[in-house]
């Protein structure tokens, strides 16, 4: 790049001179001519000399890491939804506990991944509370999840 830089800085440099020493009329305006070839082919001198074969192999492992990184992306995206997911319905089984007088230590919900709706929904919730028939069926009718799924602890 460096040297790039300074092949650009010089080739000017020297068309500055020429263009500068040389008398006003038809020799400036060939001197301006060449001056101008000889700096756009100082620019465009990495272009000659790009490896084609390097390139195309960088492309491809660039698009080859692109592709890992948004399928990384995607996976985290759809974990942060879980755990989004779990959270409200935690804290809805809490907010229904409140409401029904019912002393809950703790409220853990699992979700489950729906390929053909491609969603995480509410498949399991354990409570560290005894049974409450009400908040039960609250937390089935609510949040989808079946008594037969939910797990019920005396202790905390």
């Amino acid at each position: 790049m460096m040297d790039w830089i300074a092949h650009i800085t010089a080739a000017s440099l020297l068309g500055a001179l020429a263009l500068t020493l040389t008398p006003p009329g038809r020799v400036q305006k060939v001197t301006r001519l060449v001056c101008g070839l000889v700096c756009a082919l100082a620019v465009a001198g990495p272009v000659a000399r790009l490896d084609t074969d390097s390139l195309a192999r960088d492309m491809a492992l660039y698009r080859q890491r692109a592709s890992q990184i948004v399928s990384q992306a995607e996976e985290e995206g759809k974990m942060l939804d879980r755990t989004y997911i779990e959270q409200r319905c935690q804290a809805y089984i809490l907010g229904k506990a409140a409401q029904a007088g019912v002393s809950v230590g703790s409220v853990t919900v699992t979700a489950r991944w729906d390929e053909q709706a491609l969603l995480w929904y509410p498949w399991q919730a354990a409570l560290d509370a005894p049974f409450d028939s009400g908040l039960a069926a609250s937390i089935e009718g609510e949040l989808g999840i079946p008594v037969s799924r939910q797990e019920w602890r005396r202790d905390g």
